[in-house]
């Protein structure tokens, strides 16, 4: 817009001709009053292309059956709850305020009397019944709901199938929810973050049936989120348009473009070509390319790269063993070699960031003789040690990193280490049956909190456990833990981390970063330890 300067200022011939044209309108009008029509900004048609990088396509949207990095980008938009965390990863409120009782075990959450599904239908606390019942019942196939919810009095016995009635979740009238634990959860709140605690529209799972359901988020009220499916094209992209149903600030944009690239370095190359806001999810090769662009961010993640041992299976039914493999690894120059920097070494299992992120623990660093004696005093003849094979999913850890491992066991220990690279799902699959006895995890947090590390991967017999891993000491500590609340309880998960460092319940090894080049005039978008955030889609 031209800025008027004073030596354009109207001169007196121009004032008077205005005059007279405004004089004859007035006489051609002067049957009617005619109202100046107020004007406004025109609206201008905003459309985020996102691509979606890592990923085919979802393989569900059903919050019940958990979500992933990629798949959390889509639910975030359609769905919402009571709580959410901001930036800082601290709760906040969403669709209610709450109030916990003196003993921690009861949850009374207020909901706004606003809030409706993307066609209109009230969301009341009776949805919430249904949602958080639906979430543990054997019908929906949940997957890990027991491990956010499973503290709710009565959550066993519907995840069993013995009933259909959630006793703990009450709704007392139609904008108060009551939520009863077992026993108190200082992580409760945070578990709640998460989109399987979100409310569904019972009439369209009832209309598509418990699992296909979520194939139809096209054109179906099924959420409460900022943003509506208007079209999923398989494979290739889905396309998003603000709920105008939301009870929160309203997006600017006018439209989503989701695309879903399964290559990452396609993705940056993409971004680079013009066809993407943003970029985000970029390999270690594309970090140093990336590092010039304008909006270039890295952040490290609430995540570990670990190994895990079956202590059943020998060698490594000996801590020594398992204590001599830590010993050997030099992580700082597998970071730098095989991770092209992309990671930060991991002395601990909780990383920077996470509440009870412990900097003051002792780890196992990389020392050569300590290595070495720790695996002779078990096999004091090294040739006698039993044959070892490490195995890895290969969409996860790269042959570079994995060589690098066997080289520097091979070379400290003096012992052949056969690797095997396994298809992920195949890996999945045998570690869930605990068929791996030396191998590779990832922990990326579903909430921070120090629960979500250490309680579900490493307490016995919980589902996260890859390695089979017990330690009669380590459970009633984290069992304490949860017995208690504030700095008293992350002191006794600091020791239970210890106690699992020292045995090598796991081995850490890094921690990811994320990175992203997220352009200036792309408002609204940014890093979090948790990925990629977004927040208040109104400031998007």
């Amino acid at each position: 817009m031209h800025k008027r300067h004073a030596s354009q200022a109207l001169q007196p011939r121009s004032l008077a001709l205005i005059w007279l044209c405004l004089v004859l309108l007035a006489a051609c009008g002067s049957s009617k009053t005619i109202s100046p029509t107020p004007t406004s900004k025109p609206t201008l048609h905003q459309v985020l292309v996102l691509p979606n990088v890592g990923i085919q396509d979802f393989d569900t949207l059903d919050p019940a059956q958990g979500a992933d990095q990629n798949s959390l980008v889509a639910m975030n938009m359609i769905y919402s709850g009571l709580v959410r965390l901001d930036q800082n990863l601290n709760v906040v409120a969403d669709q209610a305020t709450w109030a916990i009782s003196d003993d921690r075990k009861v949850y009374t959450f207020h909901l706004q009397p606003n809030i409706t599904f993307s066609d209109g239908t009230p969301v009341t606390a009776q949805t919430y019944v249904y949602t958080l019942t639906r979430a543990l019942l054997p019908a929906a196939q949940p997957n890990e709901t027991m491990l956010f919810l499973g503290n709710i009095v009565g959550a066993g016995n519907v995840y069993a199938g013995k009933t259909t009635t959630l006793s703990g979740v009450q709704a007392i009238d139609a904008l108060t929810l009551v939520i009863t634990l077992t026993q108190p959860a200082d992580y409760f709140l945070q578990a709640l973050t998460n989109p399987l605690a979100f409310p569904l529209n019972q009439t369209v799972i009832q209309r598509y049936g418990e699992v296909d359901w979520s194939n139809h988020v096209a054109r179906n009220a099924v959420g409460t989120g900022p943003f509506i499916v208007t079209r999923w094209e398989r494979n290739t992209k889905m396309v998003l348009v603000p709920n105008p149903h939301y009870y929160g600030p309203h997006t600017r944009l006018t439209e989503v473009d989701m695309i879903f690239v399964p290559d990452q370095h396609t993705a940056f190359q993409e971004y680079q070509g013009g066809q993407y806001s943003f970029v985000w999810n970029l390999t270690p090769t594309d970090i140093t390319a990336a590092h010039g662009l304008p909006g270039y961010i890295n952040r490290t993640l609430l995540e570990t790269d670990a190994l895990f041992f079956n202590p059943q299976v020998p060698p490594f039914d000996q801590p020594a063993v398992r204590q001599a493999f830590a010993y050997a690894i030099d992580k700082s120059v597998l970071a730098q070699s095989a991770f092209d920097n992309a990671v930060v070494p991991a002395p601990t299992i909780i990383p920077n960031g996470m509440p009870g992120y412990q900097p003051n623990l002792t780890p196992l660093s990389f020392d050569r003789t300590k290595a070495l004696t720790m695996l002779k005093s078990v096999y004091p003849d090294i040739s006698q040690v039993p044959s070892i094979t490490f195995y890895y999913p290969s969409a996860l850890l790269s042959s570079d990193a994995a060589s690098s491992l066997q080289k520097m066991w091979q070379t400290v220990l003096g012992i052949p280490i056969t690797l095997n690279s396994v298809e992920t799902n195949a890996y999945n699959l045998a570690v869930g049956k605990h068929q791996i006895p030396f191998g590779f995890t990832q922990w990326s947090a579903d909430f921070p909190d120090p629960y979500d590390a250490l309680a579900l991967n490493l307490v016995t017999s919980t589902a996260g456990n890859a390695g089979n891993w017990s330690n009669a000491t380590f459970d009633p500590l984290v069992q304490q833990a949860e017995a208690t609340t504030g700095a008293a309880r992350l002191s006794l998960y600091a020791q239970a981390e210890q106690i699992a460092i020292n045995d090598v319940g796991w081995l850490p090894i890094d921690h990811q970063t994320m990175s992203a080049v997220i352009p200036p005039h792309i408002h609204g978008i940014s890093l979090n330890p948790m990925g990629i955030y977004f927040g208040d889609w109104s400031q998007v």
